[in-house]
This record gives C-alpha cells, structure tokens and sequence, in this order.
C-alpha cells in the first residue's frame, strides 16, 4: 500500500467500513482461511525521554493522530510532548531500569481496512487496558500492512504495574482477532507450538503484579 497523506488518512478513517477482500459475508462466514492477526509486544521505555521519543515516532513528530483512553487526539506536537511529561512518575515511583511504558504493534495482512483495524485496537485496548492504565495509539498505513502502535503506561492507577506474563501476547491475539470480527473482518490467531498451553488465569482483564 503506498503511503498515504494526512488528508487521505483522516478521509479514510471516516464514513461506514467498505467491503474488502477479508470482509465476511452476510451469513457471517468466510470461504477462505482468515487472515492472521499479529500482536507482537515491539520494547519497553524505561523512562520518560523514552516514552516521548517514542510517542514522536509513532505519532511522526505530530503528522499522525494520537489518541488516548479517554478518546482525546493528539496532532500537535508540543501538545504530544506534554501529553507525554504527564506521564512522567516520582523518583520513587521510576527506579532504575524500571519499565515505564509497554508498546505492542497490532497488525492485520495487506487487503484490510486500515480503519477497521484502528476500530478494532481502540476497543481491544478500551476493553484490556482502560480501567487501570492510560495508553495512547496510532494508526500506520505506511506499510503493506496496516498496523497500529499501543503505547501503554505501565504504572497503574492502582499503583501496581503492568506485567506482560508468558502466555498473554496470544491472549491479546484472540481478543485482538474477536474485535475486528464484531466489525464483519475475518481474522484468525492460531496459538503457536509454544503458546498452545495458557494459563486459566490469563483472562480478558490484564494481570498485574508488582515488579521487585
């Protein structure tokens, strides 16, 4: 897909989803094997320079909408500077080499709406993470791929922090895969070899623990 202009992102991403090559018929099926989706967790910021350097790239240094949990967007880049020291923790709160962001990519083949896959990360991450951590996500379409990078603040409103458990990136996968078929898209996350056996405790809402 080649890339596209801020004016054609934000026409894309409005009006009703259109009908593409994984799209599911009116009876719900599909003939083909769907699409896999990929949730893949891309590296940590371990303080908060990271975390806003991270958001100036995923955010193209403010030519890309950002948007965070409560549904605010982001386009300005001094704005997404500051969006990014509230973020910022005591220094009791950030020890060294503490994590202080998690970011995934959630991404779906090439033949994807890019605007149902947006649709679809903002309710897995409303669904996963809103109750307990602030995040923010962009859309890229710079790729044959459409994706989205989730940027989550680890430290909860709880206190506790987020801890990505073996096993939960493929959680995240069929959640991931379950919000884009409530949108008509096909989408498939077969465990892999290492992943067949999770954990019953891994369920829909994350699970924390405190990091020694």
């Amino acid at each position: 897909m080649s890339r596209l202009s801020n004016d054609s992102i934000s026409s894309l991403l409005s009006g009703d989803v259109r009908t593409k090559s994984n799209r599911m018929g009116n009876n719900g099926r599909y003939t083909k094997k769907p699409p896999e989706v990929m949730v893949k967790v891309s590296g940590f910021g371990y303080n908060n320079a990271h975390t806003a350097n991270h958001f100036d790239y995923i955010s193209r240094n403010g030519k890309l909408e950002l948007e965070d949990e409560t549904g605010l967007v982001y386009q300005d880049q001094d704005t997404i500077h500051q969006l990014a020291q509230d973020w910022n923790e005591s220094d009791f709160q950030q020890r060294t080499r503490t994590r202080h962001s998690t970011h995934l990519i959630l991404s779906m083949p090439h033949g994807t709406e890019p605007k149902a896959v947006k649709k679809a990360v903002r309710s897995f991450a409303k669904n996963t993470f809103s109750e307990n951590h602030q995040y923010v996500f962009a859309l890229h379409t710079d790729t044959d791929s459409p994706h989205v990078h989730l940027t989550i603040k680890n430290l909860g409103f709880d206190g506790r922090r987020l801890h990505v458990r073996k096993g939960l990136p493929q959680v995240w996968r069929e959640h991931f895969a379950e919000d884009l078929e409530k949108l008509g898209v096909a989408a498939e996350a077969t465990p892999s070899i290492k992943s067949l056996s999770i954990p019953k405790y891994l369920q829909r809402n994350i699970q924390v623990e405190n990091e020694r």
